[in-house]
């Protein structure tokens, strides 16, 4: 039994801080310019995007909303885009400069109006999003290279 507890208590003065403050668990700052080397013609990804994968990250932007509850007071599924109106437009951004957020919890809408931050788990792969209205015309369609699984929107300040 003393083995036992000896062999926590190792563990725990030097496993435990080493993840703690390791790369397990630090939230990487990610910027586009950083999303930009991804080739999503070719599907060729520098190391450094590869690092990314099922990572912590925090990037800016601004929030184009998909999905939300019925009067969009708050919204769960938007588009990040690199600058205001992106996405809006035709053509729309490169799949390299758009990211499909998914939040574990939604957010009001008037929180996603101006720049944002958001943190969360990253995925990288090939995603196609569209969407209709109630009348079951097609509004849109987006192809990103990146989807993040959210876990918080901040003000950019």
């Amino acid at each position: 039994m003393g083995k036992i507890i000896k062999s926590f208590v190792l563990f725990t003065f030097l496993v435990l801080p080493s993840l703690v403050s390791g790369s397990i668990l630090e939230t990487k700052l990610v910027t586009w310019s950083d999303l930009r080397k991804l080739n999503y013609k070719t599907g060729e990804m520098p190391e450094s995007i590869r690092k990314l994968m099922g990572k912590p990250i925090k990037i800016p932007g601004f929030a184009v909303p998909l999905e939300g509850d019925d009067g969009f007071e708050y919204v769960k599924e938007f588009l990040l885009v690199p600058t205001f109106g992106a996405c809006i437009h035709v053509p729309p951004p490169p799949p390299n400069q758009v990211i499909h957020v998914i939040l574990d919890e939604p957010v009001p809408f008037e929180k996603l109006s101006f720049a944002i931050w958001i943190t969360g788990i990253m995925e990288i792969g090939e995603y196609f999003i569209e969407g209709s209205n109630d009348f079951g015309e097609q509004i849109y369609d987006t192809e990103t290279s990146y989807l993040i699984r959210g876990l918080s929107v901040e003000e950019y300040d």
